[in-house]
């Protein structure tokens, strides 16, 4: 058996399992274990504008104009990773069928269960990019007030930390496994 198909049939195996678990867990009663997905959601950011901004940092930028991504002059860990303003999270993952946790559902999650951890930072609304290296922060699907629940992790705490905040700042996103 070719390895592509190999790998087909076992990523359809797990998906008929994950339907399974997730019947049987509904049947019993159970509350839902969930988990987040291992790594950052992206967008296709082909034919996205190309701008340098007043640090030096070069990024993308998409027609909307509330997705950035870092593409030069930043560490390369850095380089592809998205921010997205809350409305574009919510519109773009619910394009593909993804949901970001809640805010009731953040709290279950430790530090531990972020898979990899890409300390990108956040884009404020006059468009600078702060705490790349230091911090990463993530959109919950809640809002609070005119401002949506972000959730805040640190390269130097193991704890995640919780506020609410503008809606239009670029944050990253972790969306919640199918």
């Amino acid at each position: 058996m070719a390895k592509e198909t190999f790998e087909q049939l076992r990523d359809e195996i797990n998906r008929i399992l994950a339907k399974m678990e997730k019947m049987i867990v509904g049947a019993l009663g159970e509350e839902e274990i969930l988990q987040l997905e291992d790594e950052n959601f992206r967008v296709n950011s082909t034919s996205w504008r190309r701008i340098t901004s007043e640090k030096g940092i070069v990024y993308l930028e998409n027609p909307e104009k509330d997705i950035w991504e870092y593409v030069g002059e930043v560490p390369q860990d850095l380089i592809g990773q998205q921010l997205f303003t809350w409305l574009a999270a919510m519109r773009e993952t619910g394009k593909v069928g993804k949901l970001m946790p809640t805010n009731e559902e953040f709290p279950q999650f430790q530090k531990k269960d972020f898979g990899k951890i890409v300390y990108a930072g956040l884009r404020y609304t006059d468009g600078s990019f702060n705490y790349s290296g230091t911090y990463t922060f993530f959109w919950s699907s809640s809002v609070s007030g005119a401002n949506a629940w972000g959730r805040r992790l640190s390269s130097s705490h193991s704890t995640v930390g919780r506020s609410p905040r503008d809606q239009a700042h670029g944050f990253s996103v972790r969306c919640l496994k199918n």
